[in-house]
């Protein structure tokens, strides 16, 4: 409850006029609305729920008529919150529905940070700490591209919400990551609501480490607000909600006053000290009092500081006044008067070292300017020197240079000596390859002579050999013009197969959408989101098997069906299914033109049918525009598939070898059936790999 609580007063103390931001005409209904909404706000602040009730249901009335989304938005989640803070659960449920497509076409900042912490407050209260964590994440992910510094207000919700669940290092993780966000940002009333809300954490849980420094803290941002008279109801509220006053837990005190001696951190002891004491003194309880006041003397002592100890003796003596141990109260004022000439004594030596501190600074200032100026001087003589050295290496460069053109000469005319020597050497070889080319040609005369003595043996072979010819060829096309007539046979009844097998694929794709019409229309009669969208997801995955049956009898190939085309449709398919264009959302494709056996081709059909129905359905909301990648090719050993966008990805935390739905079950069936490797990740959005290693062409 107090989360919730502190979430809707926060923003309804931070949240002002909305026209700095809007992008809708401003006319008189806006303004009529927006000034009812403010003044309703106000009353919640005070507790007046009634007539902020009131006021925000005439204010809505006057939004719509308006036509502006910012303030229509806004009066939805107004109300939402109110019946959030009463507990009508169903109510502020309904009110936070119709206020979506306004938050959608909204831009403002606090706005729509508002409607998504509400969704997770809501859902919260109703015990569904996924969805709660899921939006929380959200507006985590939206302040980190609007407001970073105001993800405190999300890690604070976050911490309480595991404080619930007694998850208690997550709790005080996320109250950490709070902390660390307002203590460096100068924005008091912030931390001071942050110190509140972790302190009570840790008395709640009796964790007295850690808790010093913020107790310490605290008692600063108290004193700050008594010198400022800083009012401020937010707090008020806080503190009456958590029943949180340090006064009142002095056990938890004394722990924490324990802790800090043993970590040595003295001066958090005695901030503790003085809660314990300021416990017992508002009892009337004096002696014990005066004890803890004893205690808090020595730990000044051993600091050292005679502020401190001054402090702890004035506490001392008046304690000893209320209790009426005046004697000893005398003996602590003198002491007091002692400390007090001491200060004094010290605060002229701290006048004393600073006006000298500054005389050496301004020294050492004129000395270091003198030291430039000198600097400055070396720095002109040593350029002088360098533009001689520079002039000097101009002359030895063109020396270099000299030098290296006539080595380049000499090793021209040498090679132009080894030109001639190689010319020479060449001619001598053409006159050794003239003689023995003489001597070839009478070889050649002598083996045509041979050649003609054989060619009359041959010709002799050869009428023989046509005669056997004859006979061969008489008895190859009589067995030619039987095999015809069996091929012919075979033919015709291998036709009347693939007819066959063809009009049984087009009756069971024409059956599959049959089946695909009636679990579209059943899905529109249903009233169930859940159910209605898992007929619909049942109807796109007989379709995915339909396109494989029409793609076997129009395509001619009974076996095997055709990667690239067969995908293509089935992404036409899914777009037409969640209305989805190229404007939207960009499909990305990189498809071998693979021939995949049938028994193959199904499974990964459905298994694509899966992943691109979950990234139109869950990776791109708010109507943000997105990119979704497909690629499917094979690779070695393995047929490679990859589907991956650039939505929200996969929520943080989920264990997706142990997910119950039945999609990533399918999923994994698949896998296993395929033999392939299945990873799930986020990459800048959700990705999913799996290399198929059991796989057919056709």
């Amino acid at each position: 409850m107090f989360l919730r609580l502190f979430i809707v007063m926060l923003f309804a103390a931070c949240s002002g006029k909305i026209w700095g931001q809007a992008n809708n005409t401003i006319n008189s209904y806006a303004l009529e609305a927006d000034s009812l909404d403010l003044l309703a706000r106000k009353y919640m602040l005070k507790g007046k729920q009634d007539s902020a009730k009131y006021l925000l249901e005439k204010g809505l009335d006057i939004s719509l008529l308006s036509g502006n989304n910012t303030i229509i938005a806004r009066c939805y989640v107004d109300l939402s919150s109110l019946y959030l803070l009463r507990g009508k659960y169903n109510i502020a449920q309904q009110y936070i529905e119709k206020a979506g497509p306004y938050l959608e076409l909204t831009d403002h900042y606090e706005v729509k940070i508002s409607g998504m912490l509400q969704r997770a407050n809501l859902y919260n209260a109703l015990d569904k700490k996924d969805s709660s964590i899921y939006y929380y994440r959200l507006a985590e992910k939206y302040n980190f591209e609007k407001m970073p510094y105001r993800n405190w207000v999300v890690y604070m919700a976050l911490g309480e919400l595991f404080n619930q669940t007694d998850d208690n290092d997550e709790a005080e993780k996320y109250f950490l990551k709070a902390y660390n966000l307002t203590a460096r940002k100068d924005n008091r009333p912030d931390h001071g609501y942050l110190l509140t809300v972790f302190i009570n954490f840790y008395m709640a849980k009796n964790k007295p480490g850690g808790a010093g420094g913020l107790i310490a803290e605290y008692n600063e941002l108290m004193e700050e607000r008594k010198r400022k008279k800083f009012v401020d109801p937010l707090h008020d509220i806080i503190m009456s909600v958590t029943n949180g006053k340090l006064e009142d837990n002095v056990e938890f005190m004394k722990a924490v006053k324990e802790d800090c001696v043993k970590e040595g951190q003295l001066l958090h002891a005695i901030i503790a000290n003085g809660y314990i004491i300021s416990y017992y003194e508002r009892k009337k309880k004096f002696d014990e009092a005066i004890v803890f006041a004893a205690e808090g003397e020595q730990l000044a002592g051993k600091i050292g500081s005679v502020q401190n100890l001054f402090g702890a003796k004035k506490i001392k003596y008046g304690l000893l006044q209320k209790a009426g141990r005046y004697s000893e109260a005398n003996a602590v004022a003198e002491s007091l008067f002692a400390l007090k000439d001491s200060m004094l004594l010290i605060q002229k030596r701290e006048q004393v070292y600073e006006l000298e501190t500054k005389y050496e600074t301004e020294k050492k200032q004129k000395e270091i300017e003198l030291l430039t100026s000198k600097n400055t001087l070396r720095n002109k003589e040593i350029a002088l020197l360098t533009a001689d050295k520079t002039m000097a290496s101009l002359l030895l460069e063109q020396q270099i240079i000299q030098r290296n053109a006539l080595a380049m000469e000499n090793l021209l005319m040498d090679s132009i000596v080894k030109s001639e020597q190689a010319y020479n050497l060449s001619l001598n070889k053409e006159k050794e390859k003239e003689t023995a080319l003489n001597a070839a040609l009478g070889r050649e005369n002598i083996l045509k002579e041979h050649e003609l003595v054989k060619e009359k043996k041959l010709r002799r072979m050869l009428i023989g050999g046509g005669a056997l010819f004859l006979l061969a060829g008489g008895i190859i096309l009589f067995q030619y013009k039987k095999q015809k007539t069996k091929n012919t046979i075979i033919q015709k009844q291998s036709d009347d197969l693939q007819v066959l097998m063809k009009e049984i694929h087009h009756r069971v794709k024409n059956n599959l959408q049959v089946i695909s019409s009636l679990l579209d229309l059943q899905s529109m009669t249903i009233a169930d989101n859940q159910a209605s969208e898992a007929v619909k997801e049942g109807k796109n995955r007989v379709q995915s098997m339909a396109l494989i049956h029409q793609n076997l009898y129009s395509e001619g190939n009974i076996k095997g069906i055709r990667t690239k085309e067969y995908i293509s449709n089935l992404l036409q398919s899914l777009c037409d299914s969640y209305n989805i264009t190229n404007d939207e959302v960009k499909v990305n494709t990189q498809i071998d033109d693979l021939n995949l056996d049938v028994d193959t081709m199904i499974p990964v059909g459905l298994v694509l049918n899966e992943l691109v129905s979950n990234s139109f359905k869950y990776a791109f909301k708010e109507g943000r525009q997105g990119e979704l990648s497909i690629v499917l090719k094979e690779e070695a050993h393995h047929l490679l598939l990859k589907v991956s966008d650039n939505g929200t990805g996969y929520p943080e935390g989920m264990n997706t070898k142990d997910s119950k739905s039945f999609g990533m079950k399918m999923i994994r069936a698949f896998a296993q059936k395929l033999k392939a490797k299945l990873d799930i990740y986020n990459n800048n959005g959700a990705v999913v790999e799996m290399q198929i290693t059991k796989y057919n062409l056709a």
